[in-house]
């Protein structure tokens, strides 16, 4: 699949780069990585849009970290979808911080979800399990 950057894409990844700074990973090297959605068990993702976001079950504020998402529209013909991300890392940043990842069809119907933790320097694999209603 050619990845196509275009400034939406441009703009979510520098979005993304804002979430993880303000989940206190501040005063830190900013560090290049990637996001990498599959569909479980290696099928096409179905057509749809993919929201990711950060979230972190250990910060118990009023602002949460989910306001802050990017948007990636699925065609229903690709097997992954890489986005490039440019956030900073730090010692400091929460163990428990995370990425999530729901594919919706436009009635805004969730068809699946995933989840992956954030490792300093690593890309980020996210797989969406499809949803049991």
């Amino acid at each position: 699949m050619t990845v196509w950057l275009t400034r939406r894409a441009l703009f979510a990844g520098m979005l993304i780069s804002g979430v993880f700074t303000f989940a206190g990973t501040a005063a830190a090297q900013a560090t290049e990585t990637r996001i990498d959605v599959i569909y479980a068990g290696g099928e096409v993702i179905p057509a749809g849009q993919i929201k990711i976001f950060a979230d972190d079950p250990a910060i118990q504020s009023e602002k949460r970290l989910a306001e802050q998402q990017m948007s990636i529209e699925s065609d229903g013909k690709s097997r992954h979808i890489e986005v490039p991300v440019a956030w900073t890392a730090s010692p400091q940043a929460s163990r428990t911080l995370r990425i999530v990842a729901h594919l919706e069809r436009e009635d805004g119907w969730l068809l699946a979800r995933g989840t992956a933790p954030v490792e300093a320097g690593k890309p980020i694999s996210i797989i969406l399990n499809k949803v049991m209603y």
